[in-house]
């Protein structure tokens, strides 16, 4: 027996079934909690170490990337949108546009966060009220990891523009 959602179509003009309709939502959970789950799993392997302030570090440092993603989850929200506008409109171009203009905005705030890594990090110290030996470690877990934001907001972007196309 074939099982429909009974809300209004979602994917232009067709009705999905309950299997087609966690075919997408499945992958779009799990990219959500990509960064969450990295933290956490940097957290479960620096448990391993004898310091305990390692896993201090570790935590806090997932908290602050977290905290730097988490605001900026508009450029997938908003670029679903603004896909689903030109997608509506039946506008190619506009689609391709609506994709590339915050993958520069992701480039942009990522390499913003590279430049900015120092202030930020400092910031993000005074305002937890780290130890020294926590800090330290912290510092180093940051400056490893902030090389990948650009990369990460990128990913939000790819995921809203996916959101829509499929």
């Amino acid at each position: 027996m074939r099982s429909v959602l009974t809300s209004a179509p979602l994917h232009k003009g067709s009705i999905f079934t309950h299997r087609e309709y966690l075919t997408l939502a499945i992958p779009l959970i799990i990219s959500g909690i990509s960064t969450p789950i990295l933290g956490a799993v940097d957290t479960a392997v620096v448990g391993r170490l004898p310091d305990a302030s390692a896993i201090g570090a570790v935590a806090l440092g997932a908290v602050i990337f977290n905290t730097m993603y988490w605001l900026l989850g508009f450029l997938r929200v908003s670029t679903t949108g603004l896909t689903s506008q030109a997608n509506g409109a039946n506008d190619a171009k506009e689609m391709a546009l609506a994709c590339l203009r915050p993958m520069f905005l992701a480039v942009f705030i990522g390499s913003l966060f590279i430049i900015l890594q120092i202030p930020i990090l400092k910031l993000s110290l005074y305002l937890f009220g780290t130890s020294e030996s926590v800090g330290n470690l912290v510092s180093t877990y940051y400056s490893i990891r902030i090389w990948g934001a650009p990369f990460a907001l990128l990913n939000y972007v790819l995921i809203g523009w996916l959101m829509e196309i499929y």
